[in-house]
Formats: C-alpha cells, structure tokens, sequence
C-alpha cells in the first residue's frame, strides 16, 4: 500500500506528518515519542499544528533522528528544540560535522528559502509555515550515531544501520518485531505519481547499491521514505528495492552507454538535469543539472573512466 498524504497513521505507533513532499515519521511508544527527520523550515510548525489537532502534546516527542546532513533533512531541527523541550537531537559524526559548519548552514538556508517558496506555489504551506532566519548558524547535535547503535522508546528500539552512498552520513534505522524500516534517500528521489526514480548517489556509486541491497535484505513490512510517499505490505516493500534497483542501474547504464557514443557529460547532465526538473520543480533547473553532471562523473569513475569530458 502507498501511502502519501500526512498526516496519516500507517500502523497503530507510527505517523506520517509533515507534508507529501517532506514527511517526518513519529514513532509513539507509551510514555514517548521518537522523530526521524528533520525536514524544511516549514515543517516545524506544521507539525505543531498537526500534534495539536492529533492530541499530542508536544513534550510527548523525547527524540530527533536526523537521517543525514542535508538542507531538505535538518531545518526545522532549531524549531524543534524550541518546540520540544529537552529533546535529543541524533546524528551520525559526519552529519553533526557538516551542521556544525556556518559555511554549509549559510548555504542550507538558501536550499531552504527556494524549497519553501515552492511549497507555497503548490499549497502545501501558508505564511504562518515561515518562521524567521537561523539566528545560529550552527545546528548542534547531542548524540552521535553509529552502525549498531539502537534509538529506544519505551522498550522498543530501532537499530541504527549506516548506509552511505548518497552521503557520506546517511543512516537508516530498523526496528525488528514491527519490521519498520527508515530509509532516507538511499533509493534516491521517487516521484510515485510518475513511477519514477531519479538516483541520488552522490557519494559513490558502487557504495550506494550496496546499501540499496542491504535494506532491501532487512524484510521490512513498513518502509519511510523521506520524499513523497511509504510503503506499507512485505510485497510492496520488496518490489519498491526491486524496482528502485533496476532503476538506479538503467540510469547508470544510459549514463555510460550515451558517454560512449560521444555525448559530453556536460550536455547529458543538462538532459538528464531537464528531465528531472520537468517531474518536480522544487528547485531551480540548474540544481538538477549540476547533481546530474556529478552523477554522470561518478558512473564514469565507477567504470574505470576517470576521463570527464566537457
């Protein structure tokens, strides 16, 4: 079952929130409540508003898991510590590297400023979603996360897989009994309405596949996507990473197959780029060109290339 329109319940503990485009997942336990994502600006006070109509007070959530170190991921992180009290923000070590960074935090908040403008084009936001600029210009993490490291809620505990390739931070977390599995971007960017994958190995290639692989193996029933949609049913969860494998490798395919016939990287990351804008318009045209050169560059450095051509 796909599931895209917060907020909703996909089981009796766990709550999608936030919007379509940018869900926050709430894992409830008895006593408290454990947040993945961090999201946009925006999605701090209409998470606000969605708890208080949902009946839950909001020094409920104990917990923030920040999946990875990018603007679309970590925004409303401030907002929520005001929000919260006392609540724990978590982190792999290479993401509270970056947060901690005011060079990488300027440019998140002009990520941010572009994304909510769009949400607002498309309804998705109001004028009382904006909040004013990050008097900071660091987001602070207390937590680090590893591999094996477990996020626990009430005797309920997720484990902590990390599971690089669209950075070098990302991490997905598991919980067994329920089978939920919380992703990230690490099948890429789905645009369910088009059935349609943009990959987003930013990283290393190889290294994302691998980790595709990984969670694919986990045999989660609940799968928490960070763009657009969730999946719930074993089935449909298996045939999500089937489909969004066979999707990663046809792109990486047509990458290598167009460069050698002669096209220039910089001519197909420019299709490649229009192709994507085109589906979703979040972000201006040349963002989507300039993470499809650097797709393109790293499906040559896979195959041996290591010639970029102009």
């Amino acid at each position: 079952m796909l599931i895209t329109n917060p907020p909703v319940a996909i089981t009796e503990d766990l709550l999608m929130l936030g919007s379509a485009a940018y869900p926050l997942y709430l894992f409830k336990g008895r006593s408290a409540g454990l947040l993945f994502e961090g999201g946009t600006s925006a999605m701090g006070p209409l998470l606000g508003q969605q708890l208080e109509r949902l009946g839950i007070a909001k020094d409920f959530i104990k917990q923030v898991a920040v999946t990875h170190g990018h603007p679309d991921h970590v925004m409303a992180v401030p907002l929520l510590r005001q929000m919260f009290p006392g609540i724990t923000v978590l982190a792999s070590a290479a993401a509270a590297q970056t947060l901690a960074t005011e060079k990488a935090i300027a440019y998140f908040q002009q990520i941010d400023q572009a994304l909510c403008d769009n949400l607002a084009k498309a309804g998705q936001i109001s004028g009382e979603h904006r909040g004013p600029p990050m008097a900071d210009k660091q987001i602070a993490v207390d937590r680090l996360l590893r591999e094996g490291d477990t996020l626990s809620v009430d005797g309920v505990s997720f484990q902590v897989l990390e599971t690089p390739g669209h950075s070098d931070c990302s991490l997905s977390f598991f919980e067994q009994e329920r089978q939920i599995l919380v992703i990230s971007d690490a099948t890429g960017f789905y645009l369910p309405e088009h059935g349609f994958w943009w990959p987003n190995y930013f990283l290393d290639y190889g290294t994302y596949l691998a980790s595709m692989r990984r969670l694919a193996g986990m045999g989660a029933d609940v799968l928490c996507l960070s763009h657009n949609a969730a999946i719930r049913g074993g089935e449909e969860v298996r045939t999500y990473f089937r489909d969004a494998v066979a999707a990663t490798e046809a792109y990486h395919r047509r990458i290598i197959g167009e460069v050698k016939t002669g096209k220039p990287v910089r001519q197909l990351a420019e299709e490649l780029g229009a192709e994507v804008f085109r589906k979703t318009q979040l972000l201006p045209l040349e963002f989507f060109q300039k993470n499809c050169g650097l797709l393109a560059k790293l499906s040559l450095r896979f195959e041996g290339s290591g010639v970029e051509k102009k």
